[in-house]
């Protein structure tokens, strides 16, 4: 998770020998016996899981286990077991003593067996975080070679073209290069990215423009105590001259603050991070983790039970990064010395998420500034690399487990060539700030390298504390989904009982900013959780099942990854045309699957139908090579603008040789130069269609998988306001919808079929979605298909068996025509006049307050519950802020009733509910109701009428936050206040509670066929 320094107050102040090689690839296929269970339960692998905030380890492990089991019961798969600490104890001082409740020691050992021998008690599955905060670091010894590393530097001013003396800086480090230059100018400069928080991230610094000719490294004539006698020839139009030393030290970058002032063992002096840029680093941790973590039974426990090792985004705080065999590793891969060229590095090669250094340095030679910048992040790529296949493989061959990491973003390196260097790459919505077009930048490398699963830490949003609903997280959720994304790690659940100077309702991370204090002290853990969950694990067991198939790919070369990642294309043409699209790095063109077969990218995988390449993107020279095959191949390339200027080399030879290859493609007939900056118009001309033309009123965005059997399934999600249209699916076979809320799997009546493909129509509310299922196990029957009706259907009943069709007529449909796939045209008549739908009135409505205890330390109790009831006798509910109740979170109890009779034309009837934006459990006649989706509550509760009265019950949950925000400014989490004020964050109170009218729609079942 990203989290910067200055604008959140958090300030990171971190911060056996395997062979390495690429990770092996994890598609799962689907079998009798793939432990993926089935779209009505699947099992607790494809489940959503939740990062779970483990304070310390003073925390009792008993309760540690009823918080996991808790969660299992709701729906979760299991937790990503987050050695929280404060976060490394940059979000407040330690509220107990970390000498002994710190990592690694004996009593967080047995904090940790607790929470795995609770998953092994639960049937669940955890991750586990390698490390206190982020995993960036371990205790180790300040002397070890694989701790995190920086560059740093020192001038001196060369007088009289001489300079005599010691270096400056001597002694702070090891040496690694003097350089000497002259200077032209220098200017101070303020960088601001604007916007409401551009003065956090603002940049003062002064940039030196330097003569590019005049650099001259003069390392060889530094003598052992330091000094150095160094010449400087004159340069014209310079201003002054500099001698420029550079040393590699240690950062000390922690990830857990020491425990003692005066440490007497590693434990006791906290934790560092690790040099993220070299297997070295790698071992530092593993070392750690068999010798203090993974014994006492754990290994063989977390061998049982866990799932993934697991690291966040790399945060560790510097100007520029460093290994120790970076000069030579660069040397090897660029045919040059980067020791010369080390002042272009100086502020702007570390840790990207926070503002860069005090200075600057650019030479009067443009060209050679951006090439050896790029080839020094190609280095660093490299190095980061060997890091995570270090830890990929320890993971395989020592524990029998997958390593994930949140891979490449905040850091000078290309995210997307990295991406399929660990097992199951995960992305997050805050620095990717929820956007569907950065997530398909991720996703697109994993899917390339076969990756099974691609998950999220899911709903970390800024000052969300408390006031977060299932409708958010669940609208994050499917914008992942339809980029690519197949698993939820949703930020986060927390301890939820006693702990130091803690307030009710219990433990909160970050010091209250961000959202996802998920616990059992939230009135939805009982009314919403377990719907949501069972929905989210529904998605994803078909995602998760299938491969994933794209119509177009984006050429993305990025030598740094911003850690807040921009949309790269920004018309939404391709999406209301149905296109999905994805993108990928030249560097990606190396997996063995980056091949064309008739005229197709990566035939084995998604399938890719053209590649699009952009006026401003950055090439690089081997990419150009692959291109050259590729189009060779037969490959549909788009061109657009000019041929790319830019390249990712300071090797001058080989980007001409590549600049004359691009010009060389556009005399073949599949390459296509155009003056556009939107592509839908252009594929359709070029005869590429999308494998979902969607014709629509709406933003509606799919995701296509294919079955190991060759089933297809699309996954649909509407982003905008209620809209209707038609969707034609690139396939046959029969035609299923299936409902990720109950499991539900019906067959599709009305629809047509011609030349290969399937068009069914919807109508979809906001937010809501659908799965579309093609069957090609189970052929379409003919005399299934209505190929059209004036509008559609409530509903309809099929015997698969029979081939008989019943239509859901309700009294609107009149004389509704339907036309068969013979030909033949049927009007429904209903065999008698049918009631009208009706809404539901005279509503007794009982909240159950959630308010806070009388002793607000007092963590163990759920909440101070008080019922108040009131009668509503008209059919329009509102906001209990109606109600007077505008400082309440809780339950509602909303009771009617109606009156049925099985003698009358009706059937049967749906009960429709407004959109709630937390959970609704409906119950008829004291039976609880199928799952409803919370963007549209509807289900037909025909199984539960009964003769007479029908009696009525929905419940539906709020947040906590109305309860909290009376008492915002005496919380307190382990001493700390929350981060700021309730009247800063300015939310004010929620419209709780079911807010429109409930409405009973009957319907008479009408044969079809």
């Amino acid at each position: 998770m990203v989290k910067s320094k200055v604008l959140f107050q958090i300030a990171c102040l971190y911060g056996g020998t395997f062979a390495s090689s690429r990770p092996r690839e994890h598609t799962r296929q689907l079998s009798s016996n793939d432990g993926l269970g089935s779209f009505v339960n699947p099992a607790v692998v494809v489940r959503p899981r939740y990062r779970y905030w483990l304070p310390d380890a003073s925390v009792e492990p008993k309760y540690v286990a009823e918080d996991i089991a808790e969660l299992g019961a709701r729906g979760a798969g299991g937790i990503q077991f987050l050695n929280y600490y404060n976060y490394g104890g940059s979000s407040g001082s330690a509220a107990t003593d970390w000498n002994i409740y710190g990592y690694g020691t004996p009593a967080y050992r047995e904090v940790l067996k607790a929470a795995l021998q609770a998953h092994k008690d639960n049937g669940l599955v955890m991750d586990f975080s390698m490390g206190p905060q982020s995993g960036q670091g371990v205790p180790a010894e300040p002397d070890n070679p694989g701790l995190a590393w920086d560059l740093v530097s020192y001038n001196a001013t060369i007088l009289n073209g001489i300079y005599s003396g010691q270096l400056p800086g001597w002694g702070r480090g090891d040496l690694v290069s003097v350089v000497t230059f002259a200077v032209y100018n220098a200017t101070n400069k303020t960088d601001n990215p604007g916007g409401t928080f551009g003065s956090y991230f603002q940049r003062n610094y002064t940039e030196y423009v330097i003569s590019e000719e005049s650099l001259t490294e003069v390392t060889k004539l530094v003598q052992k105590d330091g000094s150095i006698v160094a010449n400087v020839a004159p340069v014209d139009g310079a201003q002054y001259y500099l001698l420029y030393a550079s040393y590699a030290q240690r950062s000390y970058a922690r990830a857990c603050v020491a425990s003692s002032p005066n440490p007497q063992n590693i434990l006791q002096n906290g934790s560092l991070a690790v040099d993220h840029f070299s297997e070295t680093g790698a071992r530092v941790t593993t070392k750690f983790l068999e010798e203090y973590i993974l014994i006492d039974g754990i290994k063989e426990l977390m061998m049982e039970v866990g799932n993934y090792i697991w690291e966040d985004s790399v945060e560790i705080p510097s100007y520029t990064y460093w290994t120790p065999a970076l000069p030579r590793l660069f040397e090897n891969e660029h045919n040059y010395l980067i020791t010369k060229y080390l002042p272009l590095l100086a502020g702007n090669e570390g840790y990207i998420s926070t503002p860069g250094g005090p200075v600057q340095f650019i030479t009067d030679s443009s060209d050679t500034d951006a090439g050896v910048i790029a080839d020094f992040r190609s280095t660093l790529s490299a190095g980061l690399s060997d890091y995570l296949l270090d830890l990929t493989n320890w993971t395989q061959q020592f524990l029998g487990l997958q390593f994930s990491q949140q891979v490449g973003y905040n850091l000078p390196v290309d995210m997307l060539q990295l991406i399929p260097d660990v097992d199951a790459p995960e992305t997050e919505t805050l620095g990717f700030s929820n956007r569907i077009d950065g997530y398909r930048q991720f996703c697109g490398p994993a899917n390339l390298a076969g990756k099974s699963v691609i998950s999220i830490e899911l709903g970390a949003d800024i000052i969300r504390t408390y006031i977060q609903t299932w409708g958010d997280i669940l609208s994050e959720a499917n914008r992942a989904f339809v980029a690519g994304v197949n698993q939820m790690s949703i930020h986060g659940a927390t301890y939820s009982h006693e702990y130091a100077n803690t307030t009710w309702p219990g433990y909160t991370s970050f010091q209250y900013l961000f959202s996802g204090q998920h616990s059992r002290h939230q009135p939805a853990w009982d009314v919403g959780y377990k719907q949501a969950n069972d929905y989210l694990a529904r998605v994803q067991f078909v995602l998760q099942s299938g491969a994933p198939k794209v119509d177009i790919v984006f050429w993305d070369k990025q030598t740094a990854q911003n850690s807040t990642i921009p949309s790269l294309y920004q018309s939404d043409d391709l999406v209301r045309k149905g296109y999905t699209y994805t993108y990928l790095s030249p560097e990606n063109f190396e997996i063995d699957a980056a091949y064309v077969e008739n005229g197709v990218l990566a035939p084995s995988r998604q399938q890719l139908k053209a590649l699009i390449i952009r006026e401003n993107d950055t090439m690089t020279t081997n990419g150009v090579k692959h291109l050259e095959t590729y189009a060779n191949a037969g490959l549909p390339i788009i061109l657009s603008g000019g041929l790319p200027s830019t390249y990712a080399s300071s090797d001058k030879d080989a980007i001409q040789s590549a600049t004359e290859t691009m010009k060389e493609l556009l005399n073949l007939e599949n390459v296509h130069q155009v003056q556009a900056d939107i592509f839908s118009d252009i594929l359709e001309t070029i005869g590429i269609n999308p494998r979902t033309q969607i014709d629509s009123n709406g933003t509606w965005y799919t995701i296509w998988t294919e079955f190991p059997n060759s089933d297809v399934h699309v996954f649909i999600y509407n982003e905008g306001s209620y809209s209707t249209g038609n969707i034609t699916f690139a396939t046959t076979g029969a035609p299923y919808l299936l409902n990720p809320w109950t499991g539900d799997q019906t067959p599709v009546v009305e629809y047509s079929s011609n030349d290969g493909k399937t068009t069914i129509p919807f109508a979809l509310m906001s937010n809501e979605t659908r799965i579309a299922h093609f069957s090609q196990s189970r052929p379409s029957k003919a005399n299934f298909q209505i190929l059209q009706s004036q509008k559609p259907m409530l509903g309809w009943v099929v015997d698969e068996s029979s081939g008989e069709v019943w239509a859901k007529v309700t009294s609107t449909d009149g004389s509704k025509s339907l036309t068969l796939a013979s030909g033949k045209t049927i009007k429904l008549s209903a065999r008698a006049e049918l009631s009208p739908s009706f809404t539901l009135s005279n509503w007794s409505v009982t909240v159950e307050q959630w308010l806070p205890p009388s002793d607000l330390s007092n963590v163990e109790i759920i909440a101070n519950k008080s019922n108040v009831t009131t009668t509503i006798s008209g059919s329009q509910l509102s906001s209990w802020s109606d109600l007077n109740l505008t400082t309440s979170s809780g339950i509602g109890y909303y009771t009617s009733s109606f009156t049925w009779s099985s003698q009358t034309n009706e059937t049967g009837a749906y009960l429709v509910a407004p959109p709630v934006q937390q959970g609704i459990v409906g119950f008829l006649n004291g039976k609880e109701l199928p799952g409803m989706d919370i963007a549209n509550p509807n289900v037909d509760v025909t199984p539960f009428l009964v003769d007479g009265v029908n009696n009525v019950t929905l419940k539906t949950s709020t947040t906590l936050w109305d309860t909290l925000l009376p008492i915002w400014s005496d919380l307190r989490t382990g001493g700390g206040a929350p981060e700021f004020p309730a009247e800063a964050i300015g939310y004010g109170h929620s419209q709780n509670g079911i807010i429109g009218e409930v409405e009973i729609v009957p319907y008479q079942l009408v044969k079809v066929l």
